[in-house]
């Protein structure tokens, strides 16, 4: 199982992104962020076109 969380402090307009799984190398293919827009975790087979359409 994978478990990720996506928080934002809107004071400091930072945003954090974590990720846990029994599969190693998933902090490289999971989180994604983009400045000025936001922050996305996606899991789906770690499918890596999936980040980049979500933050455009």
């Amino acid at each position: 199982m994978t478990f990720s969380i996506v928080g934002y402090d809107p004071v400091e307009k930072e945003w954090g992104i974590a990720v846990q799984s029994k599969f190693l190398g998933v902090g490289a293919v999971v989180p994604w962020a983009k400045a000025g827009v936001g922050a996305v975790a996606t899991q789906s087979y770690a499918n890596t076109a999936y980040g980049p359409r979500l933050l455009n």
